[in-house]
């Protein structure tokens, strides 16, 4: 790690949406303060830093591209980098990652294409599409997005935004706020600008501030053949690339911009504490023993904040079986208002002849519900890990760990199947029913006729007989019937069992990981915090025992690292300076 940070400043990486300069600039401030730090034996400080060299190493931007089936989904993904991306793992439904690099696939599902976007620090997604006959992959595909700098979201011209569409572009800017929508296939149907329109509607009403954009990105493709700009323009591609240039890509730098800046702040203040406590103490000797016990009861007090005792231990633990409780609570209450939905449905008619169409559905409202369930812990825990900030530090201006649910992938695949249901009585069945029920009434009514001396089968019995057999068939069907709506209840029932079981564990597991890291995250704070007080406390301590002789050599020593200290911090500042521009 500290080899890699002496190294950088002589070849230092270059960021796609930064001067060279810049970045060279940035690269030389970290490695000078890591040498800083590593004079001051701070390895806990010279971590962050090695972190935060990662992060200017390999800025990119990483966008997802998902939608449904049949909305070309990989045609938009194809015609922003000017290929075919869909080829690689689409038959195993896996998402295609496609980077910038010389042309080349692997089996991983990653593409490697020379394109001036990807080069530019752009990395695409091209999520599998779903629908309703596979809902399960809509959770899979769900799962990338919190990890994404963007999302477009691709729909067709053919039609409006449906619920399910409208519901999950709620749920997908929940997860990340930079969502742009993109309309395709505008060359197919000429009435798109309608169809754009009305989707702008549905999106006012959710009160979705969000870019929607048409494109074709076949008629992108027959321009390019063509060597058409004019047609090229008309295909939308060229504007949508654009956005993303200047509303993602070039907008990547402000992150990592200030993410430097606050790095190399945190940093400073860190080294800086110690020498300023140190320099107090060797200009006013007298005031040394004040200094020590100020430093003493700082040191109590950081100590307290890394103890299980600080408020945001407290926080943090209640905090997570809150979540835990509320989430398993919301997946409950939301798979019981579908088993409702399911037994009212069934309740209607003989569940048999659709048995197939109400599995799809079922289906289709579990995955819904575990998407929602997999959104409400991702924004839960988000706000959880902001009021332990909170706690914290009282002005809550503390850095907070980037919250990566993404384990989420395949979570129904353990779940089993909807039982299968017994089929529907044949004609064949039905008629013998009817018969056994008409040779019953046929016989007793013919024997009681007899007696007036008529036929065994006379009109009277032969009317009987229909009336009999036509109750017995109706009765019969109502048995069967509600035999198999009660058998439908059960296998519902069963299934509702099996997805509670198995996502409420992978939930669970989820938000345990949640806490980990939040724990780790602030307690490796605190540590930082106790460290600088323990360092300063010793530096007061050797201050004020040292002799006259020597106070003027060292003041002057940390004065020297104190400006040093305070000019990096304003050239870090400076790194700010084009962005407010």
């Amino acid at each position: 790690m500290n080899a890699t940070l002496e190294s950088s400043a002589a070849t230092a990486p270059v960021h796609p949406n930064l001067p060279a300069e810049t970045t060279a600039s940035m690269t030389a401030l970290l490695s000078q303060l890591a040498a800083l730090t590593r004079t001051a034996g701070r390895g806990d400080l010279l971590t962050r830093l090695s972190h935060t060299e990662s992060r200017l190493t390999d800025p990119r931007t990483r966008v997802v591209v998902l939608g449904l089936t049949d909305k070309g989904v990989s045609s938009v993904a194809g015609a922003l980098v000017d290929a075919d991306v869909s080829a690689t793992a689409r038959s195993r439904n896996e998402p295609v990652v496609v980077e910038y690099g010389p042309v080349a696939s692997d089996p991983d599902s990653t593409v490697t294409l020379p394109h001036d976007l990807l080069a530019e620090g752009l990395v695409l997604v091209d999520a599998p599409g779903f629908s309703g006959h596979a809902p399960a992959r809509a959770a899979d595909t769900l799962a990338l997005v919190p990890t994404a700098d963007a999302v477009l979201f691709v729909s067709d011209a053919s039609q409006e935004y449906t619920e399910p569409e409208v519901a999950l572009l709620t749920q997908v800017h929940k997860l990340c706020p930079m969502v742009i929508c993109v309309v395709n296939k505008i060359d197919f149907y000429p009435r798109w600008a309608d169809i754009q329109k009305a989707n702008r509607t549905h999106l006012q009403n959710v009160d979705l501030a969000l870019p929607l954009l048409p494109v074709s990105a076949m008629m992108h493709a027959d321009a390019l053949e063509a060597g058409d700009d004019a047609l090229d323009v008309e295909s939308g591609i060229p504007q949508l690339v654009d956005y993303l240039r200047s509303q993602v890509v070039a907008k990547a730098d402000v992150v990592l911009r200030n993410s430097v800046i606050a790095d190399v702040r945190t940093v400073t203040d860190h080294l800086s504490l110690s020498l300023s406590s140190e320099l107090d103490a060797l200009r006013d000797p007298q005031r040394g023993a004040a200094l020590v016990e100020q430093m003493t009861r700082a040191r109590a007090a950081a100590d307290q904040l890394r103890q299980r005792s600080a408020n945001w231990q407290y926080t943090l633990v209640d905090g997570a079986i809150e979540l835990m409780t509320d989430i398993e609570h919301d997946l409950r209450h939301r798979l019981r208002t579908v088993i409702r939905a399911a037994e009212e449905d069934i309740g209607k008619s003989d569940p048999a002849p659709r048995w197939e169409e109400f599995g799809s559905w079922l289906d289709s409202e579990i995955a819904t519900c575990v998407r929602e369930n997999f959104v409400t812990a991702h924004t839960r825990s988000q706000a959880l890990a902001l009021s332990v900030a909170q706690r914290f530090a009282e002005d809550g201006r503390v850095p907070v760990p980037a919250l990566r649910i993404d384990n989420v992938d395949h979570v129904l695949e353990p779940v089993n199947t909807l039982e299968s249901l017994e089929s529907a009585q044949g004609f064949t069945q039905r008629v013998l029913s009817s018969m056994r029920g008409s040779y019953g009434g046929v016989l007793m009514v013919g024997l009681v006729t007899s007696l007036a001396g008529l036929a065994l089968v006379n009109p009277f019995s032969i009317g009987a007989g229909v009336l009999l057999g036509a109750n017995t068939y109706r009765e019969d069907r109502k048995a069967r019937t509600a035999r198999r709506q009660a058998e439908a209840k059960v296998a519902v029932s069963r299934l509702m069992d099996d997805v509670i079981f198995q996502v409420g564990k992978e939930s669970k597991q989820r938000l345990r990981e949640v806490q980990r890291v939040l724990r780790d995250h602030f307690t490796d704070l605190a540590n930082e915090m106790l460290r600088s007080v323990d360092d300063s406390l010793r530096a007061a301590t050797d201050a004020s025992k040292m002799h006259d002789d020597h106070r003027a050599t060292r003041s002057a020593q940390i004065r020297t690292e104190l400006d040093t200290l305070r000019q990096i911090r304003v050239q870090a500042a400076g790194f700010a300076g084009p962005v407010a521009a």
